[in-house]
């Protein structure tokens, strides 16, 4: 089943086979340097990047044989491409609303730990 947003599902399988290997390789390599595996096994870090771009690259091409794997990312994608993205004018408006929001809810509630804080001074 081949779509128009085929190599977009085809590159996000790749973002993933590789965040995967990268995944994998950094915990081999806390593995092998808890074991001391460095001094042991000549050419250790050549071996744990091999293992793990084989492991992302098996990972790559059974996602992207996977006929259900790619007929749900392309469901996925047209509901992205269905997706009304805010303008730019929005997104700013909003932010500012957030950030105006936070700064006045660190006011209150300094101010009443502020008060809370003075009172129970005064009590005890």
């Amino acid at each position: 089943m081949e779509s128009q947003y085929q190599k977009w599902v085809n590159l996000s399988y790749l973002a993933l086979a590789a965040l995967v290997g990268y995944v994998v390789f950094a915990l081999a390599a806390k593995f092998a340097g808890a074991y001391d595996l460095e001094a042991r096994v000549r050419n250790i870090d050549l071996i744990l990047r091999g293992v793990s771009f084989v492991i992302g690259g098996i990972l790559f091409f059974v996602l992207y044989r996977h006929e259900q794997a790619n007929q749900f990312m392309n469901e996925v994608m047209v509901e992205l491409s269905r997706v009304t993205w805010p303008t730019q004018k929005e997104t700013t408006s909003a932010t500012l609303v957030v950030i105006v929001m936070v700064i006045v809810s660190g006011l209150i509630l300094g101010l009443l730990d502020y008060f809370w804080t003075t009172l129970l001074k005064w009590v005890l």
